[in-house]
């Protein structure tokens, strides 16, 4: 039988060995020049920002809104406005540091705006969470003034957002702190890992620091001084660091990024144009971008069914004809962990891509002949299921 992955990385696989090599000759495999490169890589890439390499995505979230709190953790009535329809990690971490999510919905692009956000701001909010859900960026002139009308500040989870532009800049290159997973599915992956986005070099410093215990010294200047230097411990930190290893194969990763995402550019306008020709019927194309953004990294591709549909049914069928599929991303407010807990609103828009939507196989190196396949193989399918139960 055919099969599909539902993804698969664009690696190079002599660039990250060439990589890690050099790494592994000096000897620093921890804490040492490696990850500073990589730092100053992804900032000559945005073209601004002040990155700081962190163990992952998640952590890089909890980071930003400590630092939002002077270093403090929050009360339970600390509130933080984050959307629903995301992955759990963004709505765990308002948790994480004390305070409590205010669910929001998103728009018809999957990302959150201000006409979701703005009714729920309360004396008790204490920041905002958007997501570049998809790679597909929020309109940040519009959230931009809403945080300074309000002077709440503003989180950017770019998790998926990498190499996507908001008019011409780089996501990441941004008036707020940003953050970066980059894990296995992201365009830009070293299997795990992370990345804060600081405004100027004392926000850097701070990351710096807290990800290494709240040292201000960092593991090689200390190994490089003399005995006389002691460990100079300012704050409360904890253990959030990158290695050196993780972070030679984000630099040689990051050599491949523009043509990964060329790649994935042409294969996500042709999966647009079959879906349109043949199953325009069926679904709603999900990928929709708005005229604002100048550059998108089509992190992943998903459609909408149309009413008629049990999308897990859909999904159930495209796996066994071999074809990687999944549901799309799930409202974390109906989790179980959360169920019945903190308050929310009618999140229309999230229940519906909650509900009806699903993956499908998507990485650069797809062919055109397997997304042939993998349209004319839902068809099939969608032809054969039309008219039964729907989960909506």
């Amino acid at each position: 039988m055919r099969k599909i992955p539902l993804g698969r990385p664009y690696l190079n696989t002599e660039n990250i060995l060439d990589e890690v090599k050099q790494v592994l000759d000096t000897k620093w495999i921890s804490g040492g020049p490696t990850i500073a490169k990589f730092e100053d890589a992804i900032q000559s890439y945005n073209r601004g920002g002040y990155p700081v390499a962190v163990a992952n995505g998640t952590i890089a979230i909890d980071m930003a809104l400590l630092y939002l709190n002077d270093g403090k953790r929050y009360s339970e009535w600390d509130e933080v406005i984050v959307p629903s329809w995301s992955w759990v990690a963004t709505g765990f971490s308002p948790i994480n540091v004390g305070a409590s999510p205010v669910w929001c919905d998103v728009n018809s692009y999957g990302v959150p705006d201000v006409e979701s956000i703005e009714p729920l701001i309360t004396d008790h909010t204490k920041a905002i969470i958007i997501v570049h859900q998809m790679g597909v960026p929020c309109d940040m002139d519009a959230i931009n003034a809403l945080s300074a009308k309000y002077r709440i500040p503003v989180i950017e989870d770019a998790a998926c957002g990498f190499g996507s532009e908001y008019k011409g800049v780089k996501i990441g290159n941004s008036r707020n702190l940003v953050t970066y997973s980059l894990q296995a599915r992201k365009c830009l992956t070293t299997g795990e890992g992370g990345f804060v986005i600081a405004r100027d070099e004392k926000e850097a410093e701070w990351f710096k620091s807290y990800r290494a215990f709240g040292t201000s010294v960092s593991p090689l200047e200390r190994d490089k001084a003399s005995f006389l230097l002691k460990e100079q411990f300012t704050m409360l930190g904890s253990n959030h660091k990158i290695s050196d290893i993780t972070a030679a194969v984000g630099l040689a990763q990051l050599k491949t990024f523009d043509e990964e995402v060329i790649l994935r550019d042409q294969a996500g306008k042709m999966y647009n144009k079959l879906v349109e020709e043949k199953l325009s019927e069926y679904v709603s194309i999900g990928n929709l971008i708005p005229n604002y953004c100048t550059r998108y990294n089509w992190q992943n591709y998903h459609i909408i069914l149309k009413s008629g549909f049990n999308r897990d049914k859909i999904v159930d069928a495209l796996r066994k004809k071999g074809i990687g599929s999944k549901w799309d991303i799930q409202c974390i407010h109906l989790e179980p962990l959360f169920r019945n807990k903190y308050n929310h609103n009618d999140l229309w828009y999230s229940l519906r891509f909650h509900n009806n939507g699903l993956w499908l196989p998507f990485f650069a190196e797809i062919t055109l002949d397997d997304q042939e396949y993998v349209i004319n193989t839902l068809k099939e399918i969608l032809d054969g299921f039309e008219g039964i139960d729907t989960i909506a």
